[in-house]
């Protein structure tokens, strides 16, 4: 899956993405622009950073939705049904991103001396080099959105290695068993 992020203006990026599997997504403007490092290029960062293949992004690359939605027209049932299957099956990585990059991001503008989002104090387990690395991460991104000019973008590839394929999976599904026991209820 590639996300393309692109600075539209002072106040606003927009999201576009090409994924493999899914229908396509429409693209959207972002939420939060700030102008060191949007919200959800954090979330990408801390996500590819600690392997969460079934965060923000790694829903979107397995063909879910969450905050992006397909045109009406490939929003079917059958779609709906893997969005609700991935949330479910990626429920603990949907928690672990928004505290880690809660951690992550308030660590990070500590180290640039600026302090706009408070991080509440979750123990996420991290070791101080886990937290030093994964903030150096955010820190080259950040420089990294901070170089384009108004109207480019910066274009990001989700890794193979995280991505889950829904086809081949078993994540989520009800096995015979536990079909028959609904069934007899």
């Amino acid at each position: 899956m590639r996300v393309r992020f692109t600075k539209t203006d002072s106040r606003r990026y927009s999201v576009s993405i090409d994924r493999e599997h899914g229908p396509p997504l429409l693209p959207r403007t972002g939420p939060g622009n700030d102008d060191l490092l949007p919200h959800d290029i954090g979330h990408w960062v801390v996500e590819e950073h600690f392997g969460l293949s079934l965060g923000v992004w790694g829903q979107l690359a397995a063909g879910g939705g969450g905050i992006f939605w397909p045109a009406p027209e490939d929003n079917t049932g059958r779609h709906k049904q893997l969005v609700r299957r991935l949330q479910a099956v990626g429920r603990a990585d949907m928690g672990r991103s928004e505290q880690l990059t809660a951690v992550v991001v308030h660590a990070w503008e500590l180290s640039i001396g600026r302090v706009k989002h408070q991080a509440r104090p979750f123990d996420v387990g991290l070791s101080p080099d886990e937290l030093r690395a994964a903030v150096a991460r955010m820190d080259a991104t950040s420089q990294r959105w901070q170089a384009l000019k108004r109207g480019s973008s910066m274009t990001c590839t989700w890794p193979v290695q995280l991505t889950v394929d829904p086809s081949g999976s078993r994540l989520g599904r009800r096995t015979t068993r536990e079909s028959e026991r609904l069934a007899r209820r």
